[in-house]
């Protein structure tokens, strides 16, 4: 706010400055002197004001408008760091296409079936800020700490149900361990429903509870 009022009060004084220079000098300056006519400047001298004034005015404005357009990208910076944080529980997210087929586990644990860490629906608006794939309404976020081997989609009228196998990447205590928040990057794998998900609940099929996202 005080940029913008610095910057609206130095526009006004250039404005003056291009418009009345006579008058500006007349009220600024000529009460230094006993005789203000024999020292007013000449027509030279009030020319290379205005010209001066008329700089100051687009610097103003280059500079302003580099400030606004900045300050707007940091905002929606933040609004999408808040958005992820809230849903995903971290801003270190990670899209990710899904799985062609099963696969053996290459390293870490046996596969098995995995928990749905968080789920999101998402639209036009796309608030994550990410290139979800055309036509997906719908992310799983899986845990960092583990690889999806297969991720199958079930729908109903009544429910969602997700499944999920993969394997656990990390150190054993952190696939042991029941943490509150993930191993970065979450993963997001799109799908696209046959029906936005609405009211229906999404059912994580190795808890056989409704996933946390909505």
């Amino acid at each position: 706010m005080g940029l913008i009022i610095g910057g609206l009060a130095l526009i006004a004084f250039a404005l003056w400055t291009v418009i009345a220079p006579r008058h500006q000098w007349l009220t600024l300056n000529a009460w230094r002197y006993r005789d203000p006519d024999a020292n007013e400047p000449s027509d030279l001298s009030y020319n290379l004001g205005r010209a001066a004034g008329v700089g100051t005015i687009l610097l103003v404005v280059i500079l302003g408008g580099y400030l606004i357009r900045a300050n707007a990208t940091q905002r929606d910076a933040d609004d999408i760091r808040q958005a992820r944080e809230q849903r995903f529980g971290t801003t270190h997210v990670e899209l990710t296409p899904l799985p062609a087929t099963s696969s053996a586990a290459a390293g870490g644990s046996s596969t098995g079936p995995l928990a749905v860490w968080r789920y999101a629906t998402i639209d036009k608006a796309n608030p994550f800020d990410l290139n979800v794939p055309t036509g997906a309404n719908l992310l799983i976020a899986v845990d960092g700490a583990y690889r999806v081997d297969a991720l199958n989609v079930q729908e109903s009228t009544q429910q969602v149900t997700v499944t999920l196998t993969g394997s656990c990447t990390q150190a054993k205590i952190l696939c042991d361990a029941d943490r509150t928040s993930p191993v970065p990057p979450v993963r997001l794998y799109p799908v696209t429903l046959t029906a936005p998900l609405g009211d229906r609940p999404l059912i994580d099929q190795s808890t056989k509870t409704e996933a946390i996202g909505r």
